[in-house]
């Protein structure tokens, strides 16, 4: 099934589309499912994605061009290189509208975002920009962070149980809290510049 501008898809399932580097307009998509797709290089131009699901697509370099996420989720995705403060998150959002499963988000731009309670689980989250950003009570379980940059960041009440690589320097985010497994939050040690000894 195809999908063009200016269109209102409900309930349908797209599999294998192939709209690399494609570009739609004011299209929404209501409880819809998007399975095998490659949408990268593309642009979504205030499009509206509700309550829809993503299944092993390629969305890496996805410009989201002021499109809303309502309760969208991601699993075994492609998302790497995207800047998510091109998508317009609304106002009256509680908890974070979008949740990623298995997915590879390196090189991703979170900053100054607030999306409480994100999902991401068992992510590969390299060299990732949370600085800035509000993600209380999120759940990053089994994600890899290697080189993602915490700063100013909210993680209050968040669950790292799992998580690995992360480098988040004690004095300069919000961790009160938190959960880590007790090996890996050696990890946090790092920032205050002392020695530890067996």
């Amino acid at each position: 099934m195809l999908i063009s501008n200016n269109s209102y898809s409900c309930d349908q399932q797209f599999s294998a589309l192939q709209l690399a580097k494609h570009t739609l307009e004011n299209a929404e998509f209501e409880a819809c499912t998007f399975i095998g797709c490659d949408l990268s290089q593309g642009q979504f131009k205030t499009c509206r994605f509700i309550e829809c699901s993503f299944e092993h697509c390629n969305l890496s370099s996805i410009d989201w061009g002021y499109s809303s996420l309502e309760n969208v989720s991601f699993s075994h995705c492609k998302l790497n290189s995207v800047q998510w403060s091109n998508a317009d998150w609304g106002a009256l959002s509680i908890n974070a509208p979008v949740s990623f499963n298995s997915c590879e988000l390196s090189n991703c731009s979170f900053y100054e975002l607030t999306l409480k309670s994100l999902k991401l689980i068992h992510c590969f989250a390299k060299n990732v920009d949370f600085r800035h950003a509000n993600l209380k009570q999120s759940t990053f379980t089994g994600s890899n962070f290697r080189d993602s940059e915490f700063f100013q960041t909210t993680l209050t009440e968040c669950d790292f149980v799992g998580a690995t690589e992360f480098n988040i320097d004690l004095n300069s985010n919000a961790l009160a809290g938190a959960k880590f497994e007790r090996f890996e939050a050696l990890n946090l040690l790092t920032s205050l510049n002392i020695e530890l000894c067996d």
